[in-house]
């Protein structure tokens, strides 16, 4: 059985703002938002949604941390990190 070792990725949290009234409105973060508009986003109407990304060890590409559970390295989700096993290549 090959060696391994236990990496951590952090997960990046994304806040955009969803209209709740116009449907044809274009979604925004939240920094997007408020440099537009100057100001908060109004909770009638208006949502913010958290959208958690993180980078896939094996091909940097960004996933959602939804599907780390399709993932076989996945191990596990403690506070804001994701622990994947990592095969550790002979050399």
């Amino acid at each position: 059985m090959p060696a391994e070792r236990i990496i951590s990725v952090p997960i990046r949290k994304i806040p955009v703002v969803i209209s709740t009234k116009d449907s044809l409105a274009p979604e925004l973060t939240l920094s997007d938002f408020r440099y537009l508009f100057g100001t908060d986003p109004d909770s009638e109407s208006y949502r913010i949604v958290n959208i958690e990304v993180l980078t896939s060890p094996d091909d940097q590409q960004p996933m959602l941390v939804t599907e780390c559970g399709r993932y076989s390295r996945f191990i596990r989700r403690e506070g804001d990190n994701i622990y994947f096993r990592m095969q550790i290549e002979p050399s």
